[in-house]
């Protein structure tokens, strides 16, 4: 008896942790060196296990935005095709630039459309490729990546 009580109360605890996830949201600027300027609007973000970053931006216009912070495979200042692979699926950002922060980190800021930020809070993102190296994400690692996808499209899409 004492044990289903102890099992329905990990149970009810689980439950309650779940449902206190909350999104964190934060006013911010991003620059699109693509583009050549700065964009005001709202983010959220996660860190990885490798220490890479992960930021969605959803701008004043309803444009998104997905910031990689990455700490592997370290192509500066190389133009290609970048390939954010999500479980089966892919997302191909042609003519995509990985710019220097600092000899141990590497950036790529990508404009992404609602459908693939469906896919983001679908399958995560399972792994990048770029100039024929690929970063593998843990399972872990896209989860978090799917936690945050899901908070922004949510936000950004809910019914009124």
């Amino acid at each position: 008896m004492k044990r289903t009580y102890l099992v329905l109360l990990l149970i009810l605890c689980f439950v309650a942790y779940k449902a206190q996830e909350t999104c964190e949201f934060s006013r911010d600027t991003l620059f699109v060196p693509k583009e050549s300027k700065v964009i005001e609007g709202e983010c959220i973000q996660t860190t990885l296990k490798n220490l890479s970053e992960v930021k969605l931006y959803r701008t004043s216009d309803n444009k998104f935005y997905l910031k990689l912070i990455v700490t592997e495979d370290f192509y500066f200042n190389k133009v290609d095709v970048l390939e954010i692979k999500s479980g089966s699926k892919s997302y191909y950002a042609k003519e995509t630039k990985q710019y220097k922060i600092n000899k141990t980190r590497g950036l790529y800021v990508i404009e992404v459309f609602k459908n693939y930020l469906y896919t983001l809070k679908e399958d995560g993102i399972t792994s990048i490729v770029f100039s024929n190296a690929e970063t593998d994400f843990t399972r872990q690692d896209a989860g978090q990546i799917k936690r945050i996808a899901k908070c922004m499209y949510e936000t950004a899409f809910a019914k009124k």
